[in-house]
C-alpha cells in the first residue's frame, strides 16, 4: 500500500514532533499528503453552575476554552516550523499533487477527539502517532484503541522518539487471524523494503500449531523473503515475555501485529499482547484490528 494520504494527530507539543518526522520519513518515497490535525475539546455542560440566589458561575469554562485555544495555536506554529524545516510545501489535500512531492495540512475542530480522528482516519492511508512505551500520553492509549475499533484503518505508533529511519528489521508477530492477516497486507511496502523479515509465533503447549509456512508463501509472492521462528512454550514461560525477548534477539526495529485478536473488554481485565505492547513497547508498531 502506497501511503498517499497519512493522518498526524496533534494531541501535545511533546509527541507531535516525531509524529509530523516520523510521516514525513514515509510519504517521501510516494510523496504522499501528511493531514495534521488537532481536536480542541470541548467543556462538558456541567461546568456551568446555577447558584439559589442566582448567577452562572463561568470561570471554569472560560479558563478552559483559553487553555484550549492556546493549546491549538501552539501546535499551529509547531506545524508551520516542523514543515518549514523540513521542507514541506502548506498545501490542502484537494490541492496536493505528486508534482508538490510531500505537502502537509492543518486543521483543528471542537469536537470530542475519540470521535473525530477515527472518522477523520477512515479516509486515510495511516495514522502516525506516539502512541507506545511507558512515557506515552493516557490519551494516545485511548485513542490507538478507538481508531482501531472505530476506523477500519491500520496505524504506526512510535515511542518517544518516534522512527528515526525506515525499518530494515521487521518482526511480524503471527497467530493465523484474520487481524494479523490485515496488518500483514497492510504493511507490505514496508515489509518488501526492509532487509530481514521473521514471522513469529509464540504459543501454549497445548494450543493448536499455527501454520507459517502459508504466510511466508504470501511474503514470497510479494517479494518478500521472510524466515520463520515458531516457539513452543514451557508451562512456566510467560507469552508476552517470550515475545519481547525474541523480538530483541532479532534486533527488531518494527514490530507488525493484529490488535485485539481477544475481545479488548477481555484484554482490559486479564491483560494481553496488545495492552502489553501499548505500554511498553520500545520499538514502533504497525498495528491493524
Amino acid at each position: 500500500m502506497k501511503l498517499k494520504s497519512i493522518l498526524v494527530p496533534f494531541l501535545d507539543e511533546k509527541t507531535a514532533g516525531p509524529a509530523f518526522e516520523t510521516a514525513a520519513l514515509l510519504a517521501r518515497e510516494s510523496k504522499g499528503h501528511l493531514s495534521c490535525v488537532h481536536i480542541r475539546q470541548r467543556p462538558v455542560p456541567s461546568t456551568t453552575v446555577i447558584y439559589p440566589l442566582g448567577g452562572v458561575f463561568t470561570e471554569f469554562t472560560e479558563d478552559f476554552l483559553e487553555s484550549e485555544n492556546k493549546l491549538a495555536n501552539d501546535l499551529q506554529a509547531l506545524f508551520n516550523k516542523l514543515a518549514h524545516d523540513a521542507k514541506i510545501g502548506v498545501s490542502t489535500l484537494a490541492k496536493h499533487s505528486c508534482e508538490k512531492g510531500v505537502t502537509a495540512s492543518w486543521d483543528d475542530e471542537a469536537d470530542d477527539v475519540f470521535s473525530a480522528m477515527p472518522r477523520i482516519a477512515m479516509t486515510k492511508d495511516l495514522a502516525i502517532f506516539v502512541g507506545v512505551g511507558a512515557d506515552a500520553p493516557p490519551v494516545a492509549t485511548m485513542l490507538a484503541e478507538e481508531l482501531l475499533f472505530q476506523s477500519g484503518r491500520p496505524q504506526l505508533l512510535c515511542p518517544s522518539a518516534g522512527m528515526l529511519s525506515l525499518p530494515k528489521r521487521i518482526t511480524v508477530a503471527w497467530n493465523g487471524r484474520q487481524e494479523a492477516a490485515r496488518a500483514v497486507a497492510a504493511a507490505l511496502d514496508l515489509l518488501r523494503d526492509a532487509e530481514a523479515v521473521n514471522v513469529l509465533t509464540v504459543r501454549k503447549a497445548e494450543s493448536l500449531a499455527v501454520n507459517t509456512d502459508e504466510i511466508t508463501d504470501y511474503l514470497r509472492l510479494h517479494d518478500v523473503e521472510a524466515t520463520q521462528t515458531d516457539i513452543e512454550l514451557a508451562d512456566d514461560d510467560g507469552e508476552t515475555e517470550r515475545l519481547d525477548e525474541e523480538i530483541r534477539e532479532f534486533n527488531s526495529d518494527l514490530l507488525v501485529m493484529g490488535a485485539y485478536s481477544h475481545n479488548r473488554w477481555r484484554e482490559a481485565i486479564l491483560g494481553g499482547f496488545t495492552r502489553h505492547i501499548l505500554k511498553s513497547s520500545t520499538i514502533p508498531v504497525f498495528m491493524s484490528q
